[in-house]
């Protein structure tokens, strides 16, 4: 059985989402992909938050609105959420200690104040997953 995190991340104060996007998909994915090797993720999915431009955006997000269908805008602080599978939990905490050790945690770490929000992410297990699909 597989195992997957799922990660909320942050945009850096000043940072626009095309900013922020652009930084996690061209540089911060391939450096961790270039340090965690063979242990990278079976798949790395980043899904991305739709903001506009302008204001009627909650407290974190004054300027660039989420696109909110049903609640409310301070419930959509986060900017994108990554879902990382792994094929184990083994593998998972293979990684973990490849990307969190010495000189790969800190160019990770360097990276990400780049772009991110480093003091607002939230990793968190995904548990039991169940997917009904259009006959």
């Amino acid at each position: 059985m597989t195992y997957s995190a799922l990660i909320f991340a942050y945009r850096k104060p000043g940072t626009t989402p095309a900013q922020f996007r652009e930084h996690w998909e061209n540089s911060h994915v391939p450096l961790v992909k270039s340090i965690s090797g063979p242990l990278f993720p079976l798949s790395h999915t980043r899904r991305y938050v739709h903001r506009t431009e302008g204001s009627g955006g909650g407290p974190a997000n004054p300027n660039h609105p989420a696109t909110i269908m049903v609640g409310t805008q301070e419930a959509i602080d986060y900017d994108g959420f990554a879902e990382l599978t792994f094929e184990n939990e083994e593998a998972f905490m293979a990684f973990v200690r490849a990307v969190s050790q010495g000189d790969a945690a800190a160019r990770i770490a360097e990276d990400e104040e780049k772009f991110s929000d480093r003091g607002r992410m939230v990793i968190v297990r995904v548990g039991e997953t169940n997917v009904t699909r259009r006959e």
